[in-house]
């Protein structure tokens, strides 16, 4: 069975993945992101080193919370990045597709 298409600056998350970082993104500390996902606090940064290591190797990178979360709403993971009329809580402006 082959693999599926890469989309060019698609980072494949995996599911814990993103929900490592939609859980840090929305403001928890990498210790409540652990507890609310069930894992280890070493397993969390694991998952959140990797997400940065994907998203770079797409030519998009992302090293602080805020640049992770605006991938976040770029990749409409959040959900106000899925209502047009609800500003970008990043930047107060709306979400543009």
């Amino acid at each position: 069975m082959s693999e599926p298409p890469v989309v060019v600056g698609d980072p494949r998350l995996s599911r814990q993945e993103s929900a490592v970082l939609l859980a840090y993104v929305s403001g928890l500390t990498m210790a409540a992101v652990a507890r609310r996902t069930g894992i280890g606090l070493g397993t969390a940064k694991q998952y959140l080193d990797r997400v940065k290591r994907k998203y770079a190797a797409v030519g998009r990178p992302a090293r602080t919370k805020l640049e992770l979360a605006r991938r976040a709403v770029e990749d409409g993971l959040l959900p106000w990045a899925e209502r047009p009329h609800q500003p970008d809580p990043l930047t107060r402006q709306p979400v543009r597709r």
